[in-house]
């Protein structure tokens, strides 16, 4: 495709620029493949879509603040990035196709100031590392970062509506379940305006589906066929192939085209196989302590005073379908237009992970050094084999309905929408084997390191042990059977009218928006099951396959079996029928809650020759209720009047939200910009209400650890300035920001962070309590340049990259670590560069992608504090893609990704060390894409 842009000066309302504003405000149903909206014009569009102006539909009319309608068809325009209010990234679908991409949200990571992740830290209290190592190892990412702020603090939007909030134990949305196909736009805004939703200190992103308007001919229909191979699985012999279809239809009709239709299908599976290293949780400590495996001696720097007692290679193998369609319907009745837009997507995966272990914790060998210090060591280890399913199911649904009309001056935008969301882990099993004592390591445990994996130093006959699958037995009561699952909804309607003054008051904005969203979440553990007879051999089991000769090729040569997850889920389901939880069990993860959002927003668009400004007031009132369990023990509990059962509690916020927008426009190919204003961020439902557990002491004092529900709104000033210029084959942009957060508040780890307070007739009380101030500066640059000027065939070859630098701090007021760190999850360094050639039919792109090291948790008392910090450490990944188009309607494209075969997640106790490593590699992958279009 290429990218068409018309200027039409005046007063003319072509049809996308309805078709733009309408988007934001209805749509029949979101979740899935295809997601994005339409455009949120300024001077008269719907308010809903939330995305200032950004024309960038296929076929998207919009105005810009000059108040020119601007049309831009087949990939973003730099010109639409322009026109927005504020600081704003485009990518089209055209764009997508253009860079190997598993999901969106790979795509998304090579755009400026954003940051992806495979894992969201943020465990559930039984998911274990379903959430972490094994979501990473699933050959992508699952979550967006902007600025270097978690999803928690961004706002989702497809074609305009809010879009569910699934995930158990945080705001964030898993949007991996999104393909890269079937999408007209993705629009990215960093800087928000008072008609914007205000709990998004990150920013915006509006996830557009195509209308039948975005099309040249009166009827479309397209085509999407995609198949692949994942190299790790190949070299395993593993299943190693993926597949994805999609169909697309559109047609206008009626007097005029005033009704359009436009629908999409897709369907598609993909298998993932990778290497894993992991160590046990807890099996590290000080190589030299005061006392037998003590503290820290002082005079010793912890993150060089580590000692590994674990290590566990892992291979996992799975794979993932995903389905789902979108709908859009406009009708343009004159001075009304109206549409409804839909989508629903899918994601269900299914993956097997096996590992050999070698855990030494238990046997200490410490010995007391001349200076009274302890040296630790471990003088024996004992193997374990283990082998447990890991299954994620995501769905995103959610509708919009609504429209504009225009009466002279005066334009009213409308919608309802509707939006749900599952997050779940059905069937998740697991069992464990082990060897027994005359077949364990029988030797002091030890490891060397090589590229940072750490290497067990074992003797031929220890290998030999070690690879004897017929010596691992399963344990007494070593399976496990869990189900998990959360859902929320989001139902709600806004209201927005602008009327056109003149003048240098330019337009005057108002409107009035609710939601209501419900969540419901559990998690239930079925533990000490025994799915097999104990002490029956590995190799012997009903759940195995096939053997393996190496768990890693390169670093573990360890024998593993293949199993039958399906068996095994199956087994576990049977046994875990066999038991009746108690309700303290049964109920001790449940979580149920409604929250209401009413806001209101009042701005005006002034405009003296080149320079617009647009002040903008908003307020938003929240209201949460909670319903959670209260889990009694202690030996006094009965006596104490104490009791089980549900418990309930209520949260209100309100926020009032200032803003001020300022662009200074000196020609149609260059903007000026800068922004002041005000957002916040709510906390996760499970701090406000994760449950509560009593425990009655024997002289009846009460110890209570519980949610807290007076939990502060984490707030944020920010302020921006950018410049941004494009003109033929150059475009370049620099933009400055900082943000100032109050009642910080992290939002990962496994358990929200909880600090003792006294209380009348209470012995202790520990709840989760706002941090203290939060902060971050940063730039981010980005340029592309093509030689254009050359005459021929040299000027389809051009550069592109971006750059983002940031600093960030946090003061935690929490005398368990260091006062002033790094703010989680904000890396300090992105990187994005590409070399191209597009001329004619032919495209070719080599690029480099870098995500900075960032803090994933912190850590707390003598383990903790910076140097101990759970730190996502820098990956890079070298990916190409080539395309050759034929005669206008037939497209082919091969991609590789992870050329050199990368680390893909590398996670470290402390920042710097690598004794306390988890390792994934997920390999090379290769596509080859079809696209027809007539």
């Amino acid at each position: 495709m290429n990218c068409i842009i018309k200027v039409v000066r005046g007063d003319a309302r072509p049809r996308a620029r309805t078709a733009a504003w309408r988007n934001g405000a209805a749509g029949i149903a979101i979740a899935a493949l295809s997601a994005p909206a339409m455009a949120v014009a300024k001077d008269g569009g719907d308010a809903n879509a939330q995305a200032q102006a950004v024309p960038v539909q296929q076929s998207d009319a919009v105005r810009n603040d000059g108040g020119q309608d601007i049309v831009v068809t087949g990939h973003a325009s730099k010109k639409a990035e322009i026109a927005s209010t504020g600081t704003t990234s485009v990518l089209s679908g055209a764009d997508l196709q253009r860079q190997p991409a598993v999901s969106v949200v790979d795509a998304l990571a090579r755009l400026p100031g954003i940051s992806v992740a495979p894992t969201d830290f943020f465990g559930t209290p039984s998911s274990g590392n379903h959430g972490g190592l094994d979501g990473a190892a699933r050959g992508g990412a699952s979550f967006v970062y902007l600025r270097g702020l978690s999803g928690s603090y961004n706002v989702n939007l497809v074609n305009g509506a809010n879009a569910a909030q699934g995930m158990p134990y945080s705001r964030q949305i898993q949007l991996d379940l999104l393909p890269p196909v079937g999408i007209a736009a993705i629009v990215v805004n960093k800087t928000s305006t008072a008609d914007m939703d205000g709990d998004a200190i990150g920013g915006t992103i509006d996830f557009r589906t195509p209308t039948a308007y975005d099309f040249d001919q009166k009827t479309h229909v397209g085509f999407y066929l995609q198949g692949g191979l994942n190299q790790t699985a190949l070299d395993y012999k593993t299943p190693a192939g993926s597949g994805m279809a999609q169909a697309e239809i559109s047609h206008r009709f009626g007097a005029d085209d005033a009704f359009g239709i436009y629908a999409t299908g897709y369907y598609g599976k993909r298998y993932f196989a990778s290497t894993m290293v992991d160590f046990q949780a807890g099996q590290w400590e000080y190589a030299v302590s005061q006392g037998e495996q003590g503290s820290n001696p002082d005079g010793f720097d912890k993150k060089d005073n580590l000692l590994l007692t674990s290590t566990n290679a892992q291979f996992t193998e799975g794979h993932q379908t995903r389905y789902g369609g979108a709908l859009g319907l406009d009708w343009h009745l004159g001075a009304t237009k109206l549409y409804a837009r839909g989508t629903y997507a899918v994601s269900d995966i299914a993956q097997n992970i096996y590992q050999k272990g070698i855990q030494a914790d238990h046997y200490s060998a410490a010995i007391q050094r001349p200076d009274g210090l302890y040296q630790n060591a471990e003088s024996d280890a004992e193997y374990h084999g283990w082998f447990e399913t890991a299954p994620a199911q995501s769905t995103l649904i959610s509708g919009v309905i609504g429209g504009t009309t225009e009466a002279d001056r005066l334009t009213l935008n409308y919608s309802g929408f509707w939006s749900w969301g599952k997050s779940a882990a059905i069937n998740h099993a697991e069992i464990g084997y082990q060897t027994f004592a005359g077949n364990q390591l029988n030797g002091p445990f030890q490891v060397s390191y090589r590229d940072g994996y750490p290497i067990p130093l074992l003797s031929a006959a220890q290998l030999a042990r070690l690879n004897d699958n017929s010596l691992f037995t399963a344990e007494q009561g070593s399976g496990e059977y869990t189900t998990s699952r959360s859902t929320a909804s989001k139902l709600g309607g806004r209201f927005d009218a602008t009327y056109k003054v003149g003048s240098w008051l330019d337009a005057l904005s108002a409107g009035v928006k609710f939601v209501h969203s419900k969540r419901n979440t559990y998690s239930r553990d079925f533990s000490n099951l025994d799915l097999v007879p104990a002490g029956q051999p590995m190799t012997d089991s009903p759940f195995v396959r096939n053997q393996i000769a190496a768990i890693d090729r390169k670093y573990y040569p360890y024998t593993f079996l293949r199993g039958d997850g399906g068996a095994l889920t199956d087994a576990a389901r049977l046994a875990a029928a066999q038991v009746t939880l108690s309700p303290d069990d049964f109920n001790k993860n449940s979580l149920s809650g409604t929250e209401d959002v009413i806001s209101g927003y009042a701005l005006a668009r002034m405009e003296f020759e080149r320079l617009e400004i647009q002040p903008g007031l908003r307020f938003e009132h929240t209201s949460i209720d909670n319903r959670f369990w209260n889990m009694v023990s202690g030996g006094s509990a009965s006596a104490s009047g104490v009791q089980d059962g549900f418990q309930t509690s209520k949260s209100h916020y309100n926020i009032l939200l200032p803003s001020l927008h300022a662009n200074y426009r000196p020609d149609e190919d260059s903007v000026l910009r800068g922004a002041i204003w005000r957002s916040y961020t709510r906390p996760a439902f499970f701090q406000l209400a994760g449950g509560s557990q009593t425990t009655v002491n024997s002289d009846g004092s009460i110890d209570i650890t519980e949610g807290n529900p007076d939990l502060k709104a984490v707030k944020s000033w920010n302020f921006d300035a950018s410049i941004e210029h494009q003109h033929r084959g150059f475009s370049a942009s620099a933009a400055a920001f900082y943000k100032a957060l109050s009642d910080y508040l992290y939002d990962r780890g496994t358990s929200f962070r909880a600090q003792q307070i006294a209380q009348n007739g209470v012995s202790s009380i520990s709840r989760p309590v706002n941090g203290g101030s939060a902060g971050m500066y940063g730039v981010e640059l980005s340029a592309r340049f093509q030689l254009v000027d050359l005459p021929g065939w040299e000027s389809g070859f051009g550069v592109s990259g971006n750059a983002t630098l940031q600093h960030s701090w946090a003061h935690l007021d929490d005398a368990a670590t260091d006062h002033s760190q790094q703010m989680q999850g904000t890396p300090n360094h992105l990187y994005n560069a590409s070399l191209f050639y597009e001329k004619g039919p032919f495209y070719a792109n080599l690029s480099y992608r870098y995500n900075g090291a960032l803090i994933a948790a912190y850590r707390f008392g003598d383990y903790g504090g910076k140097e101990l910090n759970d730190t996502q450490r820098a990956t890079s990944s070298v990916d190409a893609t080539v395309a050759y188009t034929i005669d206008q309607r037939f497209k082919i494209a091969a991609a590789a990704t992870n050329i050199f075969d990368n680390i893909s997640y590398y996670r470290t106790v402390g920042p710097d060390s690598d004794e306390v490593p988890q390792i994934v590699r997920w390999g090379r992958g290769f596509t080859v894409t079809l696209t027809a279009n007539f």
